[in-house]
């Protein structure tokens, strides 16, 4: 029998909640693939060995970094990597103990693979699930919000890394759809629907920083616009933008913004892409 690939999975912790800690942990040592866990504590005040002295796995090894970030912790876990795979974790999300197995049986080295994610409350009781059906090379779909599909759900064939380059930390938000934009322009990925993955929505939650949200939302857009200069001004940025706009219009109540300042951005969205603003508008709208 051939032996499967070994999966490293790079697991973030700072000022972990520590049932959540263990749950995250014990999510991914439930898996009987091939694989180590490497859990970088990014300078917590409380050192995450201490939270974890109670696991007896020698899949599991602990790293501690000074505190610098999720992007940072995150670069620092794929250097200690050794797997031909590596997926990423956060200290309070649970993996399914199938779910890595079911992306090896897509995986090769060449191409992403991914699954869906369960989108949870702070109990992790359902709220909405995350899925997509894209393969191929995706970047576009993934640029324009259309790949619906979270980074900790994903597997990812170390050459990708490589060729993706590291997280970036001027990006203290949407790093992970970044990282995923920039793997998406040097491979493909194909996909399953199983769940691989429960992703817990709390308070402390990096999207529940609606205003940051924005801002590095359209860094990320600037960021791939930067990369590929031969298409500034082109209808695909024209349609980022236009998202862009109506995404700041769908949560200006919540930044205290009134009618006057929605409809000003809707009608900014309209003159740069009017397709895309009309399909926007009707999905928000819609009663189901």
């Amino acid at each position: 029998m051939t032996k499967s690939p070994l999966v490293s999975v790079v697991m973030c912790a700072w000022k972990p909640r520590a049932d959540w800690l263990h749950e995250a942990v014990a999510g991914v040592l439930a898996d009987d693939s091939d694989l180590e866990l490497i859990v970088i504590d990014d300078g917590s005040p409380d050192p995450v060995e201490a939270l974890l002295a109670h696991v007896d796995d020698p899949r599991l090894r602990i790293i501690r970094v000074e505190h610098g970030g999720l992007s940072r912790a995150r670069n620092a876990g794929i250097r200690e990597a050794r797997g031909t795979y590596v997926r990423f974790a956060d200290a309070d999300d649970v993996f399914d103990p199938a779910g890595t197995r079911s992306l090896l049986e897509l995986a090769d080295e060449e191409t992403m693979v991914y699954g869906a994610t369960q989108v949870c409350d702070e109990s992790l009781r359902p709220l909405r699930l995350m899925s997509s059906r894209l393969e191929g090379w995706i970047a576009e779909p993934c640029l324009l919000y259309r790949f619906d599909v979270n980074h900790i759900s994903m597997l990812f064939p170390r050459i990708v890394l490589e060729r993706t380059g590291e997280f970036e930390p001027a990006l203290r938000q949407c790093q992970d759809w970044d990282y995923v934009l920039r793997a998406c322009e040097v491979a493909p990925v194909r996909g399953t629907q199983a769940i691989v993955t429960r992703y817990r929505r709390h308070a402390d939650s990096a999207a529940a920083n609606v205003e940051g949200a924005l801002h590095f939302e359209s860094m990320v857009v600037d960021r791939y616009f930067e990369r590929h200069p031969d298409r500034a001004g082109s209808k695909l940025e024209r349609e980022a933008r236009a998202k862009l706009l109506i995404v700041h219009a769908s949560v200006g109540p919540l930044l205290g913004e009134g009618r006057r300042e929605q409809l000003r951005l809707v009608l900014r969205a309209f003159a740069l892409h009017p397709r895309r603003t009309l399909e926007e508008l009707v999905r928000l709208v819609r009663p189901w």
